[in-house]
């Protein structure tokens, strides 16, 4: 009669676990919860000519929003902070896995070429670009 009942909860346990989350385009920060509305949502696109057929999501923030962003994303993320390299500012790569779903994620900030050199002069800039790679499997 116990193993009877063991069987029985087995099953019932079975019948409730939740399937495995499948990857697919979006907007992955707005779907974890965390994104602000300065950090616009500009589409998704699944790369397939790249290891791993990655999912690129694809974001913009306005300069006089940027600091934020850059704050936000290092304390949601841990995105390191933006450097001046060359003629433009840009992040590091930096990346982290979803606890709930195990999927990958790479994430960068950046600038398009610009002559500012300050942080304090970012508002000048019209646009960040923030990309996010997501990945089924490790990359």
């Amino acid at each position: 009669m116990a193993v009877t009942m063991v069987m029985a909860i087995l099953l019932a346990a079975a019948g409730q676990a939740q399937p495995p989350a499948q990857l697919r385009c979006g907007d992955f920060l707005g779907e974890q919860g965390r994104k602000p509305a300065y950090l616009l949502y500009k589409g998704c696109e699944q790369q397939h000519d790249r290891q791993d057929q990655p999912y690129l999501a694809r974001y913009e923030v306005a300069g006089k929003h940027a600091r934020q962003a850059e704050t936000y994303l290092h304390r949601a993320y841990g995105l390191p902070a933006l450097k001046r390299y060359c003629c433009a500012w840009d992040s590091s790569r930096h990346s982290w896995r979803d606890r709930h779903t195990g999927f990958q994620y790479v994430m960068v900030m950046a600038t398009e070429e610009t002559p500012v050199r300050q942080r304090q002069d970012w508002p000048a800039i019209d646009r960040f670009y923030i990309s996010v790679h997501a990945y089924a499997h490790d990359p």
